[in-house]
């Protein structure tokens, strides 16, 4: 919801694009006595060659996990060798 904005703004419901549902452009003052059609057809154009969103955020995230795991795995393992070691010796 959009209040006390006295803008023009360009709305694309359903862009040709995998990766937006909904675009809203707010169109510059200095730009506004454009017609419609050019600045939609810019507004199609900027859609279109917009770039993937970044994959690094969740499969860092995922990837940080993974190796959280796999470190407290080998420290456990590390510390029962060693205990286990040790209850061969004194014994």
């Amino acid at each position: 919801m959009l209040k006390g904005v006295n803008r023009q703004v360009v709305e694309i419901p359903q862009p040709e694009s995998a990766y937006f549902e909904k675009v809203i452009f707010f169109v510059k003052p200095e730009f506004s006595d454009i017609s419609e059609l050019k600045i939609k057809s810019s507004a199609h154009e900027l859609i279109k060659n917009a770039s993937p969103p970044p994959r690094g955020k969740a499969a860092g995230k995922r990837g940080e996990r993974l190796r959280f795991y796999i470190k407290f795995s080998i420290a456990a393992l590390s510390g029962a060798a060693v205990t286990a070691l040790g209850m061969l010796i004194i014994f």
